[in-house]
């Protein structure tokens, strides 16, 4: 922003008594009525330019993309230390607590929400937690963190276990949700650095899906024992993969890169379930 404009946005009432006080002393009053609209205009475009501007950083998917791209490194990694200090991440819940996801246009648009919300919220219970080694830390029941932790929505107050079955895995039926939303433990999908979205939705989760698929620290083949590990997301949510009647390693292979997907297609693979990693996603 220039000198000029910095002060008339922030000292235009000044600024229009000075010029209209200058031209009638020196014009006389038959030009008063047009400075004194010339201002009123200056102002009102310089007004409207700054709502639009505040539109723009104030739409929920931008600030959380801010959230995101500080506070998440681009292998999932969390600053939660940096985090807890962000009064904007605040905003962002508050948002989600009072947005009714219903007036959302498309499905697409709703699942995009509620992705979102599913990441947040786990961040917010972190955050509420923090400092912690493990989400499971919380608590006092097992997976206290998910069955029991409630966070506000614009409908009452709903768990992690209760958004991921009703909101996503029952109301979508897209098993790639799975690689999308994130539990803050080492072993689940990484967080992505950037809100979901309804118009790039379907190429977010396709590439999810293939990066989760391909690291090696999650899921990988042993050709020379013929063993397929996988996640133990697979086997918990495996109903969720296997519609239409598709084998696990025919899903899987969709997704592999092309030399193991071969592999998986023209051999016979056992599929063992590593163990889960629940440590916490946090930035050292």
């Amino acid at each position: 922003m220039g000198g000029n404009e910095y002060y008339l946005r922030h000292n235009r009432t000044y600024f229009s008594g000075m010029v209209c006080h200058s031209v009638v002393k020196s014009y006389g009053k038959e030009y008063k009525m047009k400075f004194r609209i010339l201002i009123l205009v200056m102002i009102i475009v310089n007004g409207m330019s700054f709502i639009v501007f505040a539109s723009e950083n104030d739409d929920p998917d931008y600030v959380f993309d801010g959230i995101l791209s500080s506070y998440v490194s681009q292998d999932g990694l969390v600053s939660y230390k940096e985090l807890k200090e962000d009064k904007g991440f605040m905003k962002y819940i508050a948002y989600l607590s009072s947005k009714d996801p219903g007036t959302l246009p498309t499905d697409k648009h709703r699942m995009a929400f509620w992705i979102n919300a599913y990441n947040a919220f786990v961040l917010q219970g972190v955050l509420e937690e923090y400092p912690i080694k493990s989400v499971l830390d919380a608590g006092w029941l097992p997976h206290s963190f998910f069955k029991r932790k409630k966070f506000k929505t614009k409908h009452g107050t709903i768990t992690l276990k209760e958004l991921e079955d009703e909101k996503l895995r029952e109301a979508f039926r897209e098993p790639r949700v799975h690689f999308a939303i994130n539990c803050a433990s080492m072993s689940c999908p990484k967080l992505l650095p950037e809100a979901y979205r309804a118009e790039k939705l379907e190429q977010q989760l396709e590439a999810q899906a293939i990066s989760f698929l391909n690291d090696k620290s999650k899921n990988y083949l042993d050709r020379e024992k013929g063993i397929l590990y996988l996640s133990s997301i697979f086997k918990w949510y495996e109903g969720d993969f296997l519609q239409n009647g598709e084998k696990m390693e025919a899903y899987i292979a969709r997704y592999l890169n092309p030399d193991d997907a071969e592999f998986i297609r023209n051999n016979k693979v056992t599929i063992k379930y590593l163990d889960y990693n629940w440590g916490l996603n946090e930035q050292k």
